[in-house]
């Protein structure tokens, strides 16, 4: 069991048959493929994992927490935002292609090469696939540019009734000859 300062490196099929507990925590600066959020490598990431066996069929399986807070662009209004990005995970330890045909639907697969991989490798993972599709302020802090107003607004109702009228010009020329 680790807790407090994570490990570089696990046995998931020894954890797994120990019923081991890893939590605690890192940075993000300790994750290279999260290098890209550079406001956030100072921020902490919460590890909470337990590694067991599933009591239904045996299966290896690791479930639990990863979390911290990312530093990412709204798409709004282009600021930065912050993001708590919380990874629930649910994964089943297997050790080739066929068995990942052979996992019950409620685990994803944790492909197992060796029997020592590295923690960060799956923390990455997890978390880039519990990023937000698009990041945005619930009220972004700045105001938008004018020009941005929602479809439909009065706006854009006046300026349609102008450009749908073809004739208008006609109309206008047939006055000024009378």
């Amino acid at each position: 069991m680790f807790s407090g300062q994570l490990p570089h490196y696990v046995e998931p099929r020894k954890l797994a048959d120990q019923g081991g507990l890893i939590s605690g925590q890192t940075t993000v600066s300790a994750l290279p493929r999260l290098s890209e959020f550079e406001h956030s490598q100072s921020q902490p990431v919460q590890v909470a994992l337990t590694f067991e066996r599933d009591a239904d069929e045996g299966q290896r399986i690791v479930h639990g927490t990863v979390s911290t807070e990312l530093v990412m662009t709204c798409q709004r209004c282009l600021e930065p935002v912050s993001c708590v990005v919380t990874a629930q995970v649910h994964l089943a330890l297997v050790w080739s292609e066929d068995e990942i045909q052979a996992l019950p639907e409620r685990y994803d697969p944790w492909l197992v090469t060796e029997e020592k991989m590295p923690l960060a490798t799956l923390l990455e993972e997890e978390l880039l696939l519990a990023l937000p599709l698009v990041a945005t302020h619930e009220q972004c802090p700045t105001r938008l540019p004018e020009g941005t107003e929602p479809a439909g607004s009065a706006r854009d109702e006046t300026s349609a009734e102008k450009a749908d009228n073809p004739f208008a010009v006609l109309v206008s020329l047939k006055g000024s000859q009378k």
